[in-house]
């Protein structure tokens, strides 16, 4: 089974071949995106170069052209067409994703919120069988909101419980979508101490307009320019390719 998360083992996710257009609009001409347990890649692009696209296109959720996803060598289901459930673990979504080795290898935060607004986050963390004492010890003002519903909570907290589901999940590959969005300074500080310790087990792939927080917690930073993904080596490419001026 290639989504087994030993430690001890180095797992790589390759999405490569990804081809998006709609109608005569090429979004994504054969783009690709990688990571590997370890290690933080930064996706940078500037708005509508097809970020959020490239993320839905691997999970499934956007169907696209062409989108080949693998992971260790072994290629593994693009046809997950899952809509906003498949952030939900099995017990949730039923058999409906018990087939798919994306959803298992791989977790998702969108842009927007994806936790169901009328549903307390006591009973959330249950439906993911994670520990929310857990989240109060590194979020202390999470303690008096155990019984509280997702739209008692303000933006960045609701924020804050939804990257610590998917980052602190038992899938060794996970995508974070502008996960400092609606954060405080401090916030974001916490949030990039604990992308630090999460990614000794599993690989992160982290889009972001906050471009300085993005480059403090990435290992290696890719960018999308006109439907293609370059690597970044240094700011003169980002320079070269339209993100950013000299």
């Amino acid at each position: 089974m290639p989504c087994s998360t030993e430690t001890h083992k180095v797992h790589t996710l390759l999405a490569d071949s990804i081809t998006l257009s709609f109608g005569r609009q090429n979004v994504l001409n054969g783009a690709w995106l990688r990571s590997q347990t370890g290690m933080v890649t930064g996706l940078l692009g500037r708005n509508g170069s097809g970020k959020s696209s490239m993320f839905r296109a691997v999970m499934g959720q956007l169907k696209a052209q062409n989108c080949f996803v693998r992971v260790d060598d072994e290629t593994v289901s693009d046809a997950l067409q899952g809509g906003s459930a498949s952030w939900l673990p099995w017990s949730v979504t039923g058999g409906l994703f018990r087939n798919s080795s994306v959803a298992r290898c791989l977790k998702y935060l969108p842009q927007g919120n994806f936790l169901p607004p009328k549903m307390t986050l006591c009973r959330i963390f249950e439906y993911y069988a994670m520990d929310y004492a857990e989240l109060a010890e590194a979020f202390p003002q999470f303690a008096q909101y155990q019984d509280a519903q997702v739209r008692e909570l303000s933006s960045g907290e609701v924020r804050i419980a939804g990257i610590w589901l998917v980052l602190c999940s038992p899938a060794p590959f996970c995508i974070l979508d502008e996960p400092f969005s609606f954060l405080a300074p401090m916030a974001v500080e916490r949030i990039q101490d604990l992308i630090r310790r999460q990614k000794s087990s599993k690989g992160i792939i982290l889009s972001d307009h906050n471009y300085n927080a993005l480059l403090e917690v990435s290992d290696e930073v890719l960018l999308l320019s006109d439907g293609y993904v370059h690597q970044v080596r240094d700011r003169s490419d980002l320079v070269r390719y339209g993100y950013c001026r000299q």
